[in-house]
């Protein structure tokens, strides 16, 4: 299931935690464990957007998304691409 959590950030590059549990045919309280599991083996990154974001918008990946709004998002780490086996 952790990989299958990973590799699905990994090609879509943002999804909800709900769209998530749908795609992979489980509830979001699953995903939501297999997301806090990734963090603590270091997998993902939580990053916060919004407000206090220093992104700049027109370069920000969730900008269509955002709004301004504090949005926790999660990106896949160096150690959670080697895990997949792919290089960046």
């Amino acid at each position: 299931m952790l990989t299958n959590i990973l590799r699905t950030i990994e090609r879509d590059g943002y999804i909800s935690r709900s769209q998530l549990a749908k795609e992979l045919g489980v509830v979001e309280g699953v995903i939501s464990l297999g997301i806090d599991h990734l963090l603590q083996m270091g997998y993902l990154v939580a990053e916060d957007t919004g407000e206090d974001c220093a992104s700049t918008c027109p370069h920000c990946p969730f900008a269509r998304n955002c709004s301004k709004e504090i949005v926790k998002v999660f990106r896949i780490s160096e150690e959670g691409r080697r895990a997949l086996g792919k290089k960046r």
